[in-house]
């Protein structure tokens, strides 16, 4: 090393950190990890921020595989999991997009009618993975005369609070059956008695 060390060769410039190319290598290295290996690294995270106790519950390890491999390349570095604390919320204590809750179910007076019939679809999807989901949504809609976008955004922020996340039946499959339907509750409810100004 000495032999190739020389005073003339050192750059005179100071030396720059660029955040772009740090996120640009971290990105890439987590984009090269499977789901299973990512989850050791997002728990620290969650339960720092108290959403997870410690010690994890036994249950939690396939449930954030799950998270992880919806998530994909959304995950750029560990603490990026936090995005998705509707994943870890109470049912009834979801935090609601104001603006899209207005619009998508607010200002759409057939929403709520909607959401509590598919409510009722969720009991006979069997087993209640995306692609069964998908295909009892796609028959629900045709059944009702509407094209899928006119429910779907109601029923992402119905299961999520959020108007943009995971692909839908994907998000509702993680979830699973009685969250799904117990948040969809807790939003009917939210609609027909909405919480009183601050």
């Amino acid at each position: 090393m000495i032999a190739k060390f020389s005073l003339e060769r050192v750059v005179k410039s100071e030396a720059s950190f660029d955040p772009q190319k740090l996120m640009a290598f971290q990105s890439r290295y987590m984009n090269r990890l499977t789901p299973k290996e990512k989850v050791p690294l997002v728990i620290p995270f969650l339960q720092a921020a108290g959403w997870l106790s410690d010690p994890v519950p036994c249950d939690v390890g396939p449930y954030l595989n799950k998270i992880v491999s919806a998530a994909g390349d959304r995950i750029a570095v560990a603490g990026d999991i936090l995005q998705f604390t509707d994943f870890f919320r109470a049912d009834d204590d979801l935090e609601y997009d104001a603006k899209a809750f207005e619009k998508r179910l607010v200002q759409a007076s057939d929403a709520g009618q909607l959401l509590t019939e598919f409510c009722r679809v969720l009991d006979t999807v069997e087993p209640f993975e995306g692609p069964p989901l998908e295909a009892a949504f796609k028959q629900f809609c045709e059944q009702q005369g509407i094209g899928p976008g006119h429910l779907v955004h109601a029923l992402r922020i119905a299961v999520t609070g959020k108007s943009v996340g995971f692909g839908m039946f994907d998000t509702l499959a993680i979830l699973g059956r009685d969250h799904c339907q117990q948040r969809i509750q807790a939003t009917l409810a939210r609609l027909t008695s909405p919480p009183a100004a601050q």
